[in-house]
């Protein structure tokens, strides 16, 4: 049986674990009183591109384009119960998420979000507006079957 489903703030925090050597800077910042359980985690490209980004039930969508901007927050789909109410409820499915469902969950109220691109992972947000990163990825996976393919010929 597998684990559970992480919670938004679980994923954001993995964020910026798992991209830190693909970007120039990352950093969950504070949460937005007004939004307090939407985790927001600021980046920059490896181009200087400065992005504020959420972590919804929808996915992962840009609310400003530079650190700590979040113009577009209250743009974002929120949970039908309302802000805060996510963590008070009972409903286990209320309160964690799995990436792989988010584009399938709440489709209805996505569609709402007027016109918000959202993305199911970090590194699909970050393959769509840093070509530098695709590049350092592409390179990455590229060493790491280099050193397979090497491994198993010494074998």
């Amino acid at each position: 049986m597998g684990s559970p489903p992480k919670t938004l703030q679980e994923i954001a925090e993995d964020i910026e674990k798992d991209v830190g050597n693909k970007v120039k800077y990352v950093s969950l910042r504070a949460p937005d009183p007004a939004f307090p359980d939407v985790p927001i985690v600021n980046l920059t490209t490896l181009e200087g591109r400065q992005l504020c980004v959420a972590v919804t039930s929808c996915g992962l969508c840009t609310v400003g384009h530079t650190h700590d901007s979040l113009d577009g927050l209250s743009h974002v789909a929120q949970d039908p119960d309302g802000p805060g109410q996510a963590e008070k409820t009972s409903n286990p499915e209320k309160t964690h998420v799995k990436l792989s469902q988010q584009v399938s969950i709440s489709s209805a109220m996505c569609e709402e979000a007027m016109m918000v691109q959202y993305y199911e992972t970090i590194y699909s947000l970050l393959d769509d507006v840093s070509p530098m990163y695709r590049a350092a990825f592409c390179s990455e996976l590229t060493d790491k079957l280099m050193l397979l393919q090497q491994s198993q010929a010494d074998d």
